[in-house]
């Protein structure tokens, strides 16, 4: 009884939870139909863009973040499955052991048919052996009605653990016909891109809009990072202030906990395997184009489809699309630390999950320029050359 008491209070706090994993995956649903209504008004002309490019990014890391999202309801679903399959093996085996006692009980009272329960207490050899009859038979008495009572609430909670079980299973089903429905979508999306960037890749005037897009998101990024800070800024300020109340709070995560940054200056992982720096930390002049931009962090080129690692443990602060970076991913590491993944795709990684060092967050993205990534350090709201923390190649 306390398994079903503790199933049914952990059910209504998952299914509160549902409600609300459902509510975001609707409103990611929205925005991706929105984009893609707003995509397929556009001319002929109005395709060949790099905003038509850049829109296009935004909603495939949409389309990945809802595939994600998906994946973490399957997965709870599957727990879910395998909780209820448990209880359910425990109950038959509790129904087959109390009918197989419960049959024993029967089987005595038919070979006893003919001789009385009054008979067998008369035939007692003293008053003492009389009493310990009667109480024997009367807690086989009651023990049987016990059995019963526990057999028939067994036998009605399987029924119940069975009906949850089929609708938890048609629920996953139709989680993975969504995620494959997602990523069939996801494919053709990402097709339909690759084409875009190679007949973009050699206008000029692309490149240059792309590399103008690209200074301007250092800005977001710089303020995305001003923003973040002030938020775990604000929640120190609430842990404080709790602490000097003598009230409970539960910090959002302790970054004592992940590995000490800054003792890993020069020693820091790459984010990719492999690949070189194009575009370096501070000023950059673009030869071809006579341009001159600032870079916050350094551009590594790579291979197609190269893998993105954590450079260290931390945990995901922000998932958020940014025209001129795309799809970016901001890890935030002990003694206020950050780091930031521009341009990548394939997102595997979620806003608040905790990430080791070298775990893939996803992969390099391809741009008119080819598949770049951009890589930044931040210490609270000051940028860092990423060449002087990396470790030397």
């Amino acid at each position: 009884m306390f398994l079903i008491l503790l199933f049914i209070s952990v059910f209504a706090q998952e299914k509160d939870s549902i409600k609300v994993k459902k509510r975001e995956l609707e409103q990611l649903r929205k925005e991706i139909l929105l984009l893609e209504d707003e995509l397929k008004s556009k001319t002929k002309k109005e395709r060949e863009s790099l905003e038509f490019l850049e829109k296009s990014n935004r909603q495939i890391l949409l389309i990945q973040k809802l595939i994600n999202n998906i994946k973490l309801e399957e997965e709870k679903k599957i727990k879910e499955i395998d909780f209820i399959e448990g209880e359910i093996a425990k109950i038959e085996n509790r129904i087959s052991l109390l009918k197989e006692k419960y049959s024993r009980y029967v089987v005595w009272i038919y070979k006893n048919r003919n001789y009385s329960f009054m008979k067998y207490l008369l035939n007692s050899n003293s008053f003492s052996q009389l009493l310990k009859r009667f109480r024997y038979l009367n807690f086989i008495s009651e023990q049987n009605e016990k059995d019963l009572k526990l057999l028939t609430e067994s036998k009605n909670n399987l029924a119940k653990y069975r009906n949850q079980l089929q609708k938890e299973k048609e629920e996953k089903e139709l989680l993975v016909t969504q995620k494959l429905k997602e990523q069939k979508l996801l494919e053709e999306k990402q097709s339909e891109k690759k084409s875009l960037i190679a007949s973009l890749r050699y206008d000029k005037k692309m490149l240059a809009a792309e590399i103008d897009s690209k200074r301007k998101a250092e800005i977001e990024i710089k303020t995305l990072i001003a923003n973040l800070v002030e938020k775990e800024r604000l929640n120190k300020s609430i842990a404080l202030e709790a602490k000097s109340k003598e009230k409970s709070y539960k910090p959002v995560f302790d970054y004592n906990k992940l590995t000490n940054f800054d003792l890993l200056k020069g020693k820091l992982n790459w984010p990719v395997k492999s690949g070189k720096i194009v575009r370096k930390f501070g000023e950059n002049k673009n030869v071809k184009l006579n341009t001159i931009t600032i870079n916050y962090g350094i551009d590594i080129l790579t291979r197609e489809g190269e893998l993105v690692y954590a450079v260290s443990d931390g945990i995901v602060s922000a998932v958020e699309w940014i025209p001129g970076f795309g799809s970016v991913v901001i890890l935030t590491h002990a003694n206020q630390y950050r780091t930031v993944y521009g341009h990548i795709t394939d997102i595997n990684v979620k806003e608040g999950d905790l990430v080791k060092a070298n775990t893939v967050i996803g992969k390099v993205n391809e741009s008119l320029e080819g598949n770049i990534l951009h890589f930044e350090i931040w210490n609270e709201r000051n940028y860092q050359n990423p060449e002087v923390w990396l470790t030397k190649r």
